[in-house]
């Protein structure tokens, strides 16, 4: 029971954690999104595999997945400004 317990204990204070970091990173400005993303995809690519490289994946793709955010409700944003059963205006790129 009472290793049940620490294990909830634990469980908790890691969700509250990255709920910390992702307001955080939330807060970031584009710029500095995308300089902190060239850094961690640099220590990746450079790194052996280790615990290091490990957090830098982590943190890669954490920060990576403020950017499909951003895009997918840029995506919504746009399907509700367009009026309900009208397509969206289409023109030929090439012939």
């Amino acid at each position: 029971m009472e290793k049940w317990i620490r294990r909830e204990e634990i469980r908790f204070m890691i969700l509250e954690s990255i709920e910390r970091i992702a307001d955080r990173v939330l807060d970031l400005e584009e710029t500095d999104l995308n300089t902190l993303l060239n850094h961690f995809k640099t220590r990746m690519e450079q790194g052996e595999i280790n615990p290091a490289w490990e957090r830098a994946v982590i943190a890669y793709f954490l920060i990576n997945g403020v950017r499909v955010k951003n895009a997918l409700k840029q995506g919504r944003m746009l399907r509700q400004r367009q009026p309900q059963g009208q397509y969206p205006q289409l023109r030929l790129v090439k012939a």
